[in-house]
């Protein structure tokens, strides 16, 4: 999970269509001469207003960005955004979960996207794994944690001879006020990113958890949110 990357290894962003994953994109972009993102749809509510983002942030730095369905995996224990079931401000917390978590979803994502990254890649060649874990997730969800990234990273070094693959989160450390002046920045987007868990009409409800969260960032960040 170093911050440290080979600057000639080919980068793949998971790139859900979210402020921390655009973010992770344009630090990619920024630090690597080949950029490629990975979407996945686990059956989340908000999935089409999210892939639509994804298809835009790589349309914009013509970059591929390959499409992995998950939506039969996560079907078995759909809990979080991919039940059908509204959010709120008086719901916050489910079980002492987040109402937003989803079993075990990093550790899918990040072995998936490295399997990914070496069907697109040729054997040999160094790979670097964006993925945009921030510290406001820690509390909430654990496999957003600092020790959660270094047993994945672990993981995958055991599981191939083929690539070194290095697991890159270089806003783990950071607020969610401090990802968007990082992002700032490096120039995303922001009318290309949603923080919704709920699918109304593509517009953000204003009034779910993730919402909250990113109101008071753009607010603690003395940003304009382009989406209110």
């Amino acid at each position: 999970m170093t911050d440290e990357t080979d600057t000639t290894s080919t980068a793949f962003v998971l790139l859900s269509g979210g402020i921390d994953s655009a973010v992770c994109l344009q630090r990619a972009l920024r630090d690597h001469d080949q950029v490629e993102a990975i979407h996945i749809d686990y059956g989340q509510q908000t999935e089409a207003i999210e892939r639509a983002n994804a298809e835009a942030q790589a349309d914009r730095h013509d970059i591929p960005l390959h499409d992995c369905d998950y939506r039969t995996v996560f079907a078995g224990f759909a809990e979080g955004t991919i039940e059908d079931k509204a959010y709120d401000r008086d719901h916050t917390t489910d079980e002492r979960h987040s109402v937003g978590y989803v079993p075990q979803r990093n550790l899918h994502f990040l072995t998936t996207a490295a399997a990914l990254a070496e069907h697109h890649t040729d054997a040999g060649e160094p790979i670097t794994l964006y993925h945009g874990a921030q510290r406001n997730d820690e509390t909430d969800y654990p496999d957003c944690r600092p020790s959660f990234i270094e047993a994945a990273q672990s993981a995958v070094d055991r599981s191939t001879d083929q690539h070194s693959i290095r697991i890159r989160t270089p806003i783990i450390d950071r607020s969610k006020a401090d990802v968007l002046r990082l992002g700032e920045r490096l120039g995303v987007d922001w009318e290309r990113t949603f923080s919704c868990y709920n699918d109304v009409d593509g517009e953000p409800c204003g009034e779910c958890p993730a919402c909250i969260e990113r109101e008071e960032a753009f607010t603690e960040a003395g940003l304009q949110d382009p989406l209110h």
